[in-house]
């Protein structure tokens, strides 16, 4: 018998929650700190596809590489602590209508003798299949047997739990200007940050032209980029809009990292580099 197999789409795709949403899924927060007396808190789940669909909901542990990509890992690397101990979630599975939502509630328990740091693990929102729940359906052809995946969408979100003393530091290095390639229209910002303490460094990235006479244009931004513990370091690129009145060939980019509204904003790291 002939075996004809016909692969459409990798089993499962797991996107960070950066963007907010996988398929039809939005959740909101795409991020949950749960520090000092913060006890709780609530994910909202909303569908905007056309379709019910159903998302089962785990638990996974992730480390960030130096490119920002994440692993699924089992083990911690030294100096990462999961959190998937330390809190409670409910439901496990949700089936929303079109245009429907829900919320799914976060319940930290820790215990007395808990160490002082960060822990982080990620809660998963997966789509259920549709098709009797299988991530492979098999149907048998007239050539012989069809096997086909079905592809599962699924978005991550940190859970960050912070306990006792924590402290994060933040340096920003080896600034590159690269022109636009074929991968890339638009020039770009290259850049390493570095990242000291026992927390994670999180925030929003600001690029600004300034000009000989002191004249400044933001020409890029990047919001919400996290460096997780225990990493050291990222490598980041910054997409810049240049506009046509403006050269990169002389003056100074400032680039500044800032931590977001939730942590008051504060300057976490700047430096600028000087045009040729």
């Amino acid at each position: 018998m002939l075996l004809v197999a016909i692969v459409l789409t990798a089993v499962v795709r797991i996107q960070p929650a950066l963007a907010q949403g996988a398929g039809d899924l939005i959740v909101a927060p795409t991020r949950v700190v749960l520090e000092g007396r913060t006890r709780s808190a609530q994910l909202t789940l909303s569908n905007t596809g056309a379709n019910t669909s159903t998302y089962r909901i785990s638990i996974v542990n992730l480390r960030m590489n130096d490119d920002g990509s994440v692993t699924e890992i089992t083990d911690p690397a030294e100096g990462q602590k999961f959190a998937d101990g330390l809190f409670r979630y409910s439901p496990r599975q949700i089936t929303l209508a079109p245009a429907e939502s829900q919320t799914v509630r976060i319940l930290l328990r820790k215990p007395k003798d808990l160490a002082d740091g960060e822990y982080r693990s990620h809660i998963f929102f997966r789509a259920v299949p549709d098709e009797a729940g299988q991530s492979i359906n098999q149907t048998a052809t007239g050539d012989g047997l069809q096997i086909r995946l079905i592809p599962i969408y699924g978005i991550t979100l940190p859970i960050v739990i912070r306990h006792g003393k924590t402290d994060v530091t933040a340096s920003l290095s080896e600034l590159k200007i690269s022109p636009p390639d074929e991968n890339n229209p638009l020039p770009t910002l290259g850049f390493r940050i570095s990242r000291g303490g026992n927390a994670s460094a999180f925030g929003d990235f600001t690029a600004t032209h300034i000009s000989g006479s002191g004249e400044k244009t933001i020409i890029g931004e990047v919001q919400r980029l996290a460096v997780y513990t225990p990493n050291k370091s990222r490598t980041v690129k910054i997409s810049l809009r240049v506009p046509e009145s403006l050269t990169l060939s002389s003056g100074e980019i400032h680039l500044a990292f800032r931590a977001t509204e939730d942590d008051g904003r504060k300057m976490l790291a700047e430096t600028t580099l000087k045009l040729p």
